[in-house]
């Protein structure tokens, strides 16, 4: 069942994109990620995070591919970004996909997309679901806004080298990717850029056995799994430091083996 409306020829021959008015030429991540993270937290700004979400959700066919690669460059910011724990729950819900329990498909999506509205493989998932029961218009709806997130992808980048990577804001948006544009996995790896950047790296190979090398950044996500380590592992220690210390001076503490007497 063909669902994904973006034209694979596009994809495959992944051409320099012209350039939109709402979006900077020729998107270059160590450039312009900070720059378009501000802007997304900006009110008056129109690539303002609220702003491009509503626009987003609300499939505006005005919405341009600039505009929604800032919107998930926005989402990085956002306290329910947190990669592990999404690329997670998006596991739960591909197993469900895959053992066709579809409508525990769109209610474990619909959770979800409460606090992660840009979940590639939640949208893929759910518009199947929703196109294998039948209802078409949800269907296609879930099926519109997850070509959104592809066609931002493409724009942001060629993928062929690290220069010049796709933008991935998930940890495996890369393996979702792959398969819409006529590819399969054969080998998948990660590695650091020159520029420092961690990329995921991904050899696929097409129905014509043509083998290609393809590069998503994933630095955002790396980074944002470190800083919840750091928060996680600093939690624990003052947890633990509260443990240890006695409330009373001539209290002993809980863990403190009794002496021998005389």
């Amino acid at each position: 069942m063909k669902w994904i409306s973006i034209v694979v020829s596009l994809i495959l021959a992944l051409p320099t994109v012209k350039a939109q008015t709402a979006a900077p030429v020729a998107f270059d991540y160590r450039r312009d990620f900070k720059a378009i993270v501000e802007k997304t937290q900006d009110r008056s700004s129109e690539w303002y995070y609220q702003k491009l979400l509503i626009r987003f959700l609300n499939n505006d066919s005005s919405l341009t591919r600039g505009e929604t690669l800032a919107l998930m460059i926005g989402f990085t910011e956002n306290p329910h970004y947190k990669p592990l724990d999404i690329m997670e729950k998006e596991t739960e819900i591909f197993e469900l996909s895959k053992a066709a329990e579809f409508q525990e498909v769109i209610n474990k999506s619909r959770v979800l997309f409460q606090t992660v509205p840009l979940s590639m493989l939640a949208l893929r998932e759910t518009s199947i679901a929703y196109f294998r029961l039948s209802k078409k218009d949800s269907g296609q709806y879930f099926a519109a806004l997850n070509d959104r997130m592809m066609e931002a992808m493409i724009y942001s980048g060629k993928g062929k080298k690290p220069e010049t990577a796709f933008f991935s804001l998930g940890l495996a948006d890369g393996e979702y990717f792959i398969p819409n544009i006529g590819y399969e996995i054969e080998k998948k790896d990660t590695e650091w850029s020159k520029a420092g950047d961690f990329m995921e790296v991904i050899d696929a190979v097409n129905d014509q056995a043509a083998k290609t090398r393809f590069y998503f950044v994933i630095q955002h996500a790396k980074l944002k799994i470190d800083d919840d380590r750091a928060n996680e592992m600093s939690n624990k220690k003052k947890k633990a430091t509260k443990k240890k210390s006695p409330k009373d001076k001539n209290e002993k503490p809980v863990d403190e083996k009794p002496q021998p007497g005389p």
